[in-house]
């Protein structure tokens, strides 16, 4: 019974529905059985009662399916109140809770029924069923030690995983018949994760998931996670005996889990319940000596019974286990220190593997000599072939050297040892496995290969190669190579195995798998191949010359060669060597002018057949004390002559050896077996053949011949042939012995005369001479070369048969002298001569190519350059003209252009050669139809034949010479800030051609100014246009004078006059003749008449339109008060009442218009003395208080009567008789309106009140105009931020710092006055280059901060404070003789002085000429031409993330800052920006830079988010933008738009300054209405006292 759901779930559940809660069990039961429990959802409790229900009657269904199960004893279930559950040492009794228990996971419980009986081991407890694909991968080759070593893998695997400070120990015991492996890993019980039962089933490993985790890492890569396939240790246990039992407990459990293992059971199936492996298994307490072996509590024991071993190689299996597991047993490469660390604690036996002296790698060890050399190896695959698998793999190549010690091989002594040892292996120093691989620390011991392609260097028998075979190579490898099943060696189809094998090879790019990519490292920095292999030959040679000590024992007296040694010829690499005459060598003595036979294969060069020489002298390298030096023969092959014999000469007692044609052959030709002594008769037989096949020279076979062997072989030699003849198929050549002299031509191919030397080869090199070239300079021309070994036809041997007309069917083509020259060595040659005529039929013309080639690009009205024309035949052979032909010369372009050229001279050079024509004058006015490429063809070609060339061209106009304005009525009507509308200048050459598109030319402007920013240098456009509408605004006044002129190579070519309209300002009011003192002088009206007489009505103030036409009084007296500005208003202006002074006189005040002072007019009026003050009538003469009004400020209209007004000086008095109380406003000068000069303050409170309405009428009126100047201030706001936003490519980061070079040449003469820059930018303006000698390129020719420009604006910004202000404002110059005491300084200060300018601040100058210029060379096909820098990269060959490259290289130089170059031809780029800039880095951010800074070495770096860092600190420019910066590069998308922004921020500025100018004028008004309104109520309070 279960409590278990339906197993047809739902597919879509309700989401109330809640997941199940599965409780599984594993029942052991007294009866030594046990049963599978499955609970879903039960009650949290359950009596105890009812789950042993449940278990009875699981049991019972198995008990009925199992047959094993009904022959053990049955359990009393009856006893169910004593029963109780023990679950991993805790007991339960009464009541299951089921909150003990981990839901959805397997738990093994045991049942107790209180009848004091239990068991330890329980039948069918562990399911150990594989899976089926896993019984296919079996390992073969299985012995015991690897066996072992599989146990020990699981072992070492699990102790690695200790925390720190837990002990790591392996002990093995072996003895007769039992096997006992522990381990203080983390052992294992039942939960799923670390269940004991993966330990014995078959692809159920612990640890193979693990494998990905040594992949990569440092070496010698100890990351023991070997498990690959699951089976090693179930695989090992069945092969070492017939049963197992495996022990393990985990630190968390307080049991100790058991699981057995029975070889037959398994394999005759006879524990198979249905399909399934079972086995039984149990649970116990640990033992004591458990305990103390593993204090932290964990261990694992595979026990191995009914084993069998020879206990008689015990030490020869301590031994190779420990060579198996070297690293983990002592390491020195741990440890900083270097000091010898003990990973693991290994014991055999008892005996601690670390104190074991035996084993190849400790005897390996102690016969080595010298450093080591190594490299690491990073493989990874470049596909995606092996899915799944790993694309990465490392290896690290550690080789050692064992030299030969007095004679005897280091690896001999090594092959000794292991014998000795018992430890024997069948290889000898010939077939010594120079290569031993360990895989994550464990060694692979069936891999014992001689080399690999990368430790075979030099030449065979070369003291190099024969060092190479004193090395060994121990490989550690990482996870990503993958072992064999045994583990003992590589798996062979492994692309990363395959890529290791033939690591190395020259062929192995074409035999390996091409996926692999090979990256290698030394040290910390990434090596070619070519590289590693050179320091592994130099590292390879200085071991032996340290540590080589041969053992050469000479029986004469040396003779010491210290001068003029061939190191090349000799074979040596010493400065010194000892001459001996006799030696004696493997017991043999070898002597001078013995005769030696040298077989086959002895050394390189020595390949098909034996070489017979004679011994000349013994060479032994270095002084008699230095070790490392190489024996070497020298003897003379049997075919030298006596002469050509090694010399030993000696002059002056200095002896001298000259090799001659002797050879130098290593001593170890002897020792290998390879040089034998030659009897007398072999020599004498073998120099009778020598001498008797001597060859002598080379023959050619004749066309008989030839025939005669089937052979197409005919060479026409000695005679001529026409061009074109198809050449022989075949040249046959034969080597004639030197007693061929001359015989019948039916001798000729008797084999006794030819002579067949099977390893001679032959070489047919072809030359031509051509015919057309001058006798002096005739050099003749390889052709074609071949090389041929000896063959035989027909039984005839010793024929050199070269294939020649079917590999050249074209070589007769060409006219000329053919050299055939046929040679065997340096002794032996033969030469045959053909000539080849050719054809006298012509078949095109070409342009000569052996004249300077130039492009052909011409300005009309000048020449085109000489052509020259050579005249071929149909083979392409040049032939000569007999005569100079008649010519058409015509320039073609589109359809509708077309040039005769009939002006130009023709002849002939070089004897006829070549047709030259020059002088050809092109001279046209139809350039325009052509352009603006100006693209065309000329044509060259005969009147009588079609035969030419064609030559494209490029026709541009010529210079500037005359400018035409298309509209001069756009100069009529010219008026004061006005710009000249529908104004283009049409530009044209001297033959009436609009001149070429991007013409620079300079505009010269006086009484004008330019709207945009571009300045006085305008290009033209691509119609051979400059626009000028809507730019050339007037800055003179009205009657003035203005003219531009248009200049072209600083000559004047054009000038336009004009006169601004005349305006005059005169006064329309009649003056009275005299005034009185302190009166007023109202009614006053100006206006502005033109020539005619007629008021100008467009002279009208309006604010809005920004029309602004105001007049301003001044006079020296304070009565009247100047700043006060009166509007026009169509022409005319009535201005308020002027105060007169109150001193008697003539009075003269100006009257100007505002803006445009040349309308002005002076006024002048008498002043008469004012009346004497009246007495009141009751004669009480009081003197009154002076009030003064408030004059008129602002813009005010004009007062409506005419006349003079009394009101500026007005008395005040009360008489003395209270009871009247009458108040009286006297003034000096008379009223109409009041008779007795007597005001009434009632009157006077009244036209204070008018005062304060046209005081408020005022405010409201500049209210409005400040309004609306906020107004149009916003939407020229909105205009810039949607102009930045077109440009956010350039300037999305910092739009503060987007400027073009033309606003930041005004910046700079603005804002930094007395300084040498500023000066410059003024000159810039005023006096342009090359009118300015100080601006040409002879002299002074920019600053830094305009030379060039940058892509961004984030860039500007961080370039130029990184540089500073001083550097940006340096004046750039090429001469380094320029400087503040030279004359052209001098000349620069009064330049400046002329044009009022100074220089008062220091100065800065930059000479290219003494800047160490860049030297490392130029990006190849950079129109920039950029500095060749190599990018910083990171150790393993990868780009530094967001390096953005070096700042000298990312400056954009104009094309005419590119043309500046010094006196060494060296630019702009390659002085000046390297100078400031260096090396310096650009990046992303400023966590790019910080990533980077381990790599680059204190290479100064900034970012683009603003960080600098040098070798001294960090700085941080954060939001500020530097005053100057480096202009931006902006596209011609961009230009038109940017232009713009500047108009639009200058229009801003100018906005800002009315609304700062308005606002002061606004409280101007505020204050004197407050005055005005406090004066009304004082009288107003008066005047209604008065009433009362």
């Amino acid at each position: 019974m279960s409590f278990r759901r339906s197993a047809k779930r739902a597919l879509i559940l309700d989401e109330d529905d809640e997941e199940d809660v599965v409780y599984s069990f594993n029942v052991l039961l007294p009866n030594s059985t046990n049963v599978l429990l499955t609970l879903t959802n039960p009650e949290p409790e359950m009596p105890m009662e009812s789950f042993v229900d449940l278990v009875k009657e699981e049991y019972e269904k198995a008990r009925k399916k199992c047959l094993l199960m009904t022959k053990r004893r049955r359990v009393n279930w009856n006893l169910g109140a004593t029963f109780l559950l023990e679950s991993d040492g805790e007991k339960m009794k009464g009541m299951v809770r089921f909150a003990a228990f981990k839901p959805n996971s397997c738990h093994i419980i045991r049942l107790d029924d209180g009848s004091g009986t239990s068991s330890t081991m329980y039948e069918n407890l562990w399911d150990l069923t594989p899976d089926t694909d896993l019984l296919k991968e079996q390992p073969e080759n299985y012995t015991f030690e690897t066996a072992l070593a599989d146990l020990i893998d699981n072992s070492l695997q699990a102790v690695w995983s200790c925390s720190p400070g837990e002990r790591r120990r392996i002990s093995v015991d072996v003895s007769g018949d039992q096997i006992s492996v522990f381990d203080t890993g983390r052992g294992m019980d039942s939960s799923e994760e670390n269940a004991i039962v993966k330990w014995g089933k078959i692809g159920g490993s612990l640890h193979r998931s693990e494998k990905t985790l040594a992949i990569g890492g440092k070496p010698p890569y100890l990351k023991p996670f070997f498990g690959m396939f699951g089976y090693g240790g179930p695989y090992a246990c069945m092969y070492l005996g017939r049963r197992t039992l495996v022990s393990a407990k985990t630190k968390e459990s307080k049991k100790v889990f058991t699981l057995q293992y029975e070889k037959e059971a398994l394999i005759d199936n006879r524990s198979i319940s249905g399909k399934h492996w079972k086995t039984g298994g149990g649970m116990r307490d640990p033992t004591e000596e458990e305990i103390e072996l593993s204090p932290h509590g964990s261990f694992t024991k595979v026990e191995i019974f009914e084993s069998e071993f020879d206990m008689s190689k015990i030490y020869q299996l301590q031994c190779k286990l420990k060579d198996i597991y070297f690293p983990y047993i002592q390491c020195d490469e741990l440890s900083e220190t270097g000091r010898t660390e003990r990973p693991v604690e290994f014991e055999v036996c008892g005996a601690d593997l670390a104190e074991i002296a035996g084993g190849e790698v400790a005897i390996t060890n102690l016969n080595s000599k010298g450093e080591e050399f190594s490299f690491q190896i990073r493989f990874s695959l470049t596909s995606e072939k092996r899915k799944g698998k790993p694309q990465e793999a490392n290896a690290r190549l550690k080789f050692v050297y064992f030299p030969v010690v007095q004679g005897k091989e280091s690896i001999d002594e090594i092959l000794k040892g292991l014998e000795e040892e018992g430890c024997k292996v069948s290889e000898n120093f010939q077939t010594f496995g120079r290569v031993s691989i360990r895989r994550l620390g464990r060694l692979l011991p069936e891999i014992r290969w001689d080399s690999i392609p990368f430790m075979q260097r030099g030449a065979r028998a070369s003291t190099l190669q024969k060092s190479c075979r004193r090395v060994k190579c121990f490989i550690d490898l990482d996870a990503g190579f993958s072992p064999t099943p045994s583990k003992t060696d590589l798996a062979s189809q492994n692309p990363f195995s395959v890529a290791l094998r033939n690591f190395g090879s020259k062929s192995a790019d074409k035999e390996k798998d091409t996926d692999v990519k090979v990256v290698i490292h030394r040290e910390g920095k990434q090596l070619n191949n070519t590289l590693v292999e050179q320091k592994y030959q130099d590292w390879v040679m200085k071991m032996h010359d340290t540590h080589d000590e041969e053992a050469t024992s000479a029986e004469d007296e040396a003779i010491l060669v210290l001068e003029s040694l061939d190191k090349k010829a000799l074979c040596i690499s010493r400065d010194a060597v000892r001459v001996h005459k006799v030696v004696k060598r493997k017991g043999m003595l070898w002597k001078r002018g013995q005769n030696i036979k040298i077989l086959r294969g002895a050394y390189a060069g020595v390949h098909n057949n034996n070489i017979y020489a004679t011994i000349d002298y013994f060479l032994i390298e270095g002084f008699e004390d230095e070790a490392g030096g190489d024996t070497r023969i020298l003897c003379r092959p049997i075919d030298c002559p006596e002469k050509e014999r090694c010399q030993l000469s000696s002059t002056d007692g200095s002896w001298r050896l000259e090799l001659q044609k002797s050879l130098s052959l290593p001593i170890t030709i002897i020792d290998s077996g390879k040089c034998l002594h030659a009897d007398a008769e072999e020599w004498t037989r073998k120099l009778e053949k020598q001498q008797e096949k001597a060859p002598s020279k080379i023959d050619l076979l004749d066309e008989r011949d030839c025939r005669e062997l089937n052979i197409d072989g005919e060479l026409p030699v000695g005679g001529s042939v026409r061009v074109g003849k198809v050449p022989p198929q075949q040249i046959v050549a034969v080597i004639r012995p030197a007693c061929f002299t001359s015989v019948t031509p039916s001798k000729k191919l008797d084999q006794k005369h030819i002579v067949n030397i099977e390893d001679k080869e032959m070489v047919m090199v072809v030359k031509l001479a051509d015919p057309n070239t001058k006798p002096s300079a005739k050099v003749a021309k390889s052709v074609c070369s071949q090389r041929s070994f000896p063959t035989s036809r027909k039984g005839i041997g010793g024929l050199y048969i070269f294939p020649f007309g079917s590999k050249f069917p074209n070589l007769f083509k060409k006219a000329g002298t053919y050299n055939f020259t046929f040679s065997v060595g340096d002794s032996i040659r033969c030469n045959k001569t053909v000539v080849v005529r050719p054809s006298s039929k012509e078949a095109m013309w070409k342009l000569d190519d052996s004249l300077e080639p130039q492009p052909c690009n011409i300005q009309v009205g000048s020449c085109l350059r000489p052509f020259g024309i050579t005249r071929f035949d149909e083979y392409d052979n040049q032939i000569k003209f007999t005569s100079v032909p008649s010519l058409e010369v015509e320039l073609k372009a589109n359809p509708g252009f077309q040039l005769k050229i009939d002006d130009f001279e023709a002849n002939l050079k070089d004897g006829g050669l070549i047709l030259m024509i020059k002088k050809m004058l092109v001279e046209t006015d139809g350039l325009d139809q052509i352009s603006p490429n100006y693209d065309a063809t000329l044509e060259i070609r005969a009147q009588d034949k079609l035969l030419g060339v064609s030559i494209a061209c490029k026709l541009n106009p010529g210079p500037l010479k005359r400018v035409v304005v298309n509209n001069p009525q756009a100069f009529k009507n010219l008026l004061p800030g006005s710009t000249v509308e529908n104004m283009i200048l049409e530009m044209f050459d001297g033959f009436n051609n609009h001149v070429a598109e991007g013409t620079t030319v300079l505009i010269n402007t006086d009484g004008y100014c330019f709207e945009d920013c571009m300045g006085a240098n305008r290009k033209v456009d691509g119609r051979g246009y400059i626009d000028l509408s809507g730019i050339l605004k007037v800055t003179t006044g009205y009657g003035k004078h203005v003219s531009f002129s248009v200049l072209s190579d600083g000559k004047e070519i054009f000038k336009k006059e004009s006169q601004i309209e005349k305006r005059e300002l005169r006064l329309v009011t009649e003056l009275p003749e005299s005034c009185s003192a302190g009166s007023n002088l109202t009614h006053l009206i100006f206006k502005v008449t033109d020539s005619d007489g007629s008021m100008d009505t467009s002279i009208h103030h309006d604010e809005k339109s920004r029309c602004f036409h105001t007049l301003s009084v001044e006079s020296d007296s304070r009565s009247v008060e100047s700043g006060i500005i009166y509007a026009f208003v169509h022409g005319s202006c009535r201005v308020p009442p002027l105060t007169l002074p109150e001193t008697e006189g003539v009075f003269s005040f100006k009257v100007f218009h505002s803006r445009y002072t040349e309308l002005n007019v002076n006024v002048e009026i008498l002043i008469t003395p004012a009346p004497t003050i009246e007495r009141d009538d009751i004669g009480c003469s009081t003197p009154y208080s002076r009030i003064t009004s408030t004059p008129q400020s602002g813009v005010a209209s004009s007062a409506t009567n005419p006349g003079v007004t009394p009101t500026p000086s007005l008395g005040l008095e009360r008489t003395s008789c209270s009871q009247f109380g009458v108040l009286a406003i006297r003034s000096p000068s008379l009223d109409g309106s009041c008779p007795s000069g007597v005001m009434d303050i009632v009157q006077y409170t009244q036209s204070l009140k008018q005062e304060l309405s046209t005081y408020n009428a005022r405010r409201e009126e500049i209210d409005e105009h400040l309004k609306c100047l906020v107004a149009e201030q916003e939407q020229t706001e909105q205009e810039l931020i949607a102009l930045q936003a077109s440009l956010d490519s350039i300037s999305a980061a910092l739009p503060e710092c987007l400027s073009t070079r033309e606003t930041m040449l005004k910046n700079i003469e603005k804002n930094h006055p007395g300084t040498a820059a500023s000066v410059f930018c003024s000159l810039t303006e005023k006096v342009p280059p090359p009118k300015s000698f100080v601006l040409s390129q002879k002299g002074l020719f920019g600053i830094v901060a305009l030379l060039g420009s940058v892509p961004s604006t984030s860039l500007s910004r961080v370039l130029s404070v990184y540089l500073g202000k001083v550097k940006m404002l340096a004046l750039v110059c090429i001469s380094s003789a320029y400087g503040p005491s030279a004359a052209e300084y001098l000349r620069l200060q009064a330049e400046a002085a002329r044009l009022g300018l100074s220089i008062t601040k220091p100065l800065k100058i930059l000479c290219l000429d003494a800047i160490i210029p860049w030297s490392s060379g130029l990006v190849e096909n950079d129109p920039q031409r950029r500095l060749a820098m190599v990018n910083p990269c990171l150790p393993n060959g990868d780009p530094i993330p967001g390096f953005k490259g070096y700042a000298v290289n990312m400056i954009e130089l104009a094309s005419g800052e590119l043309e500046i170059q010094t006196s060494l031809g060296h630019g702009l780029r390659e002085t000046l920006f390297y100078g400031l800039f260096g090396d310096l880095q650009v990046y992303e951010t400023g966590k790019d830079i910080e990533a980077a800074l381990p790599y680059i070495n204190g290479v100064d770096a900034v970012s683009l988010d603003g960080v600098i860092s040098k070798r001294k600190g960090y700085t941080f420019s954060g939001s500020w933008i530097p005053k100057v910066h480096f202009p931006v590069t902006v596209t011609e998308k961009h230009e038109k738009a940017l232009v713009k922004l500047e108009v639009t921020r200058k229009s801003k500025r100018k906005r800002e300054e009315m609304i700062v100018e308005v606002q002061g004028t606004l409280m101007k008004v505020k204050k004197r209405l407050k005055k005005a309104t406090k004066k009304y109520e004082r009288f107003s309070a008066m005047a209604d006292s008065q009433d009362m």
